[in-house]
This record gives C-alpha cells, sequence and structure tokens, in this order.
C-alpha cells in the first residue's frame, strides 16, 4: 500500500477526529473528566468483551501478545534507563523518561488505528494489548513513578482492581471458555459492540481534548523521549514480534504497529500523583511527561503512516 493510501485510510480518520477534540478544547469550556470516566467505565469495557467474545484469535496467540506486552514495557524501561543516566537525567525526570519509552498510547490512538488499518483482528489484538499494558502500568509503572518520593506505590497499584476494563476481559474469557456467549446478531451483543464502538471517536476526541491543555513550554527536552518512542521503540517491538513468532502475521503487525503509538496519557496521571511537587532543572515530571506526550503525538504522524504501508504492504510479516 502507498504511503498516501497508508495516510488516508488509518491516520487521517484518526487526525481529523483528534482535530475535533483539540478545536473543542480551544473554543469551548468542554471537560475532559467526564469523557474518560464514560470511556473508561462503560465504552472501553464493552469494547472489551464484544472484540473477546467474537474474535478468532487463540489461547496461543493471547499468551504470546501478553508475554510480548511486558516484554516490550522491560526492554524500553532498560533501554530508557541507560539513554537516561548518559544523558544526565536522574530522578523523578528519569522515571518520567523510562514511563514516556515505555509505554505507547495503545489505547486511544492505538485501538482507532489498529482497527482502520487491519480490521476486527487489528481492534481486537489492541484491546488485548491495552489490557495487559495496563497491567504492567499500574505495577511496574506505579514503582518507577513512585521511586525518589515519600509516596507510597500499594494505592494507586490497586487501582488497577477499580478499572471495569480487567473485569470485562475476565468475563469475556469465561463467557468464550464456557461456550456460553449469545450469538453476534442477538440483542445483546449487538447492543454491547454498539456501545464498544462509541468508544472509539471519544478515545480520538479525549485525545485531541487532552493536546489542547497540554503545557509545551519545555519542548526542548522532550528530544530524547520522542527518539526513544518513534525511533527506538519500532524496533523493538519488530524484534519481539519476530522472536515471538506469532503464527498470524495480522497480531505480529499490530502489535508491532500498538508499540510504535506515541507516549501513553496514563503515565502522566501517576507522575502528577507522586511527583507533581518536585523539579529538576526547572521543570517537574509531569512537564516533561506532558511535553513528550504532546511532541511523540504529534510527530508519530508521519512515523505511523510509513508504518502502516509497510506492514499492510508485508514488508515485515
Amino acid at each position: 500500500m502507498s504511503l498516501t493510501a497508508a495516510f488516508t485510510n488509518a491516520v487521517l480518520p484518526i487526525l481529523a477526529v483528534a482535530v475535533v477534540g483539540y478545536l473543542l478544547a480551544l473554543t469551548t469550556d468542554v471537560e475532559v473528566g467526564p469523557l474518560n470516566t464514560a470511556g473508561l467505565y462503560v465504552l472501553v469495557p464493552a469494547l472489551a468483551f464484544h472484540s473477546i467474545v467474537t474474535t478468532d484469535l487463540g489461547g496461543g496467540a493471547v499468551v504470546k501478545l501478553s508475554v510480548g506486552v511486558v516484554g516490550y514495557a522491560v526492554l524500553m524501561i532498560a533501554i530508557a534507563w541507560a539513554v537516561g543516566r548518559l544523558t544526565g537525567e536522574s530522578g523523578p525526570l528519569l522515571g518520567a523518561l523510562m514511563l514516556a519509552a515505555a509505554f505507547p498510547n495503545s489505547g486511544f490512538v492505538g485501538i482507532p488505528l489498529s482497527e482502520f488499518a487491519f480490521g476486527d483482528t487489528g481492534r481486537t489484538t489492541a484491546v488485548l494489548y491495552l489490557t495487559v499494558q495496563n497491567l504492567v502500568v499500574y505495577t511496574l509503572g506505579v514503582y518507577i513513578a513512585s521511586r525518589g518520593t515519600s509516596r507510597s506505590a500499594v494505592g494507586a497499584v490497586t487501582e488497577i482492581f477499580r478499572l471495569p476494563l480487567l473485569y470485562a476481559v475476565v468475563a469475556g474469557v469465561v463467557v468464550r471458555a464456557l461456550g456460553v456467549a449469545p450469538a453476534p446478531e442477538t440483542a445483546v451483543m449487538e447492543t454491547i459492540g454498539l456501545v464498544g464502538d462509541a468508544s472509539i471517536p471519544v478515545m480520538l476526541l479525549i485525545l485531541g481534548i487532552q493536546l489542547a491543555e497540554t503545557d509545551v513550554t519545555a519542548v526542548s527536552r522532550s528530544v530524547t523521549p520522542s527518539v526513544l518512542k518513534l525511533v527506538v521503540a519500532p524496533f523493538v517491538g519488530i524484534g519481539l514480534a519476530l522472536a515471538l513468532g506469532f503464527a498470524d502475521p495480522t497480531v505480529a503487525k499490530v502489535f508491532v504497529l500498538e508499540s510504535a503509538t506515541p507516549a501513553a496519557v496514563i503515565p502522566l496521571a501517576l507522575t502528577i500523583e507522586y511527583a507533581d511537587t518536585v523539579t529538576h532543572d526547572g521543570i517537574s515530571a509531569p512537564e516533561y511527561l506532558s511535553t513528550a506526550i504532546f511532541t511523540t503525538t504529534v510527530a508519530s504522524v508521519g512515523v505511523l503512516t510509513v508504518l502502516v504501508a509497510a506492514l499492510q504492504a508485508g514488508v515485515l510479516f
């Protein structure tokens, strides 16, 4: 597929809706909180349940995908730690660098992008990727965010058990394993599917609103996380996908695509929780991370367009 087709079919729809959210935030007093709550507690869980119950993915693919997500996070954390130490980062800023590099925006960007690029298999794979990543974020990510502070990480780790997404995934797996899932054309499944589909535009609107509210005064400090996220991360994802040997090449492609998405938003909430008042060289960890999120999101348009074209053309898998 050409770069123009990849951009038009996969990247442009995401960009267009995100721009609507961005303009909405600039011209109105819209609050991202209620939208985020609706997405987190209703829309995304419905999407996860419906995707798992109706997917053709086997248990082996799910296990490999889980191993890949955890392995990717660990490798990127190690790489970011080494690069950060070489460039003189320390304390909460080093933690923010590791969070920016290790956790891609597999939800707000990854799920819509994967669906536009690879259809139903892309969406299901992206949902599973996001679920496993959330488990890592609220365990290893919390530990990184709280390093060097006096705050206890126990409370934040338990946050994962408050999120309906985890229970929606478990319910989907159980229903599928027991063979009691309603047929896709029944009213129950169509309703759940309709609610889940609504998560795609809502997530993109939230992304645009969040970008409009981002402080980019420290953009010069975002070079290192941007290089790690947009240059190094895709190659780490490719290496892991090849090493894991996914039976379905589409799953491998989506895994790479998810790994190459820009820095995630959830870790920003963790740095605000634990390191908001700690500054280093005149910048706090939340400011550092928010700038990295903005920069990688904007710069990822070109990177993701090239990557989608390469993946759809079968260059890698």
